[in-house]
């Protein structure tokens, strides 16, 4: 083929118009209700997990500073900040239960979706109501059993063993309001599965 020939065919490509590609068939489409993590039916984060969350990433932040402090002292002038790994236990016990709820709501933790998969959409929002129902009332019991611990820890008026004597009640305190955060979330979640289950159609 020629140069010329070869614009000529250019130009006679350009000139015919895109194929226009058949819209897939309604079975193709996926119900909004159908998705496997978030859909319209899931609650937003919330006030609630949304302070839970600057908190943890406030600690998370001192965390690192706490021990980059500590590093340093250690290899220039060999000494050791003493209440360090006191301080870093009681905030990762913090991050991990000021975080519970907004984990819950933004969808972080992992899902296994092989049974889902297997199911239609009204099994696979049963099975969600399910397991929320289940998980609310796992939830609901340790509120109650770490509500009491710190009921206990403050009543008892226990120290820590070590330099600071922080009062256990302050680093406890965390672990119960952390719970009922992650209670609050799921009973929106609870109410989104019955919502998402009643727009399904019959």
């Amino acid at each position: 083929m020629t140069p010329g020939d070869q614009l000529m065919y250019g130009e006679s490509r350009r000139a015919l118009p895109d194929p226009v590609c058949p819209e897939p068939a309604a079975e193709h489409f996926v119900d909004p209700s159908a998705g496997l993590d978030g859909d319209e039916f899931s609650p937003a984060e919330g006030p609630t997990a949304r302070w839970g969350r600057w908190a943890a990433q406030v600690l998370v932040v001192g965390l690192v500073l706490l021990m980059g402090a500590e590093m340093v002292v250690r290899s220039v002038f060999g000494w050791s900040i003493q209440f360090s790994n006191e301080l870093g236990g009681y905030a990762l016990v913090a991050i991990t239960f000021l975080s519970l709820a907004s984990g819950q709501l933004e969808h972080a933790y992992h899902s296994v979706h092989f049974v889902e998969k297997r199911l239609g959409l009204r099994g696979r929002a049963r099975l969600r109501l399910f397991f929320d129902l289940l998980a609310t009332a796992v939830t609901l019991v340790l509120f109650v059993e770490l509500a009491r611990f710190e009921w206990l820890s403050w009543k008892s008026g226990d120290v820590a063993a070590t330099t600071l004597m922080t009062p256990l009640w302050i680093p406890r305190l965390a672990m119960p309001l952390g719970t009922l955060a992650l209670l609050w979330a799921l009973l929106r979640v609870l109410a989104a599965d019955i919502r998402r289950l009643r727009a399904l159609p019959r």
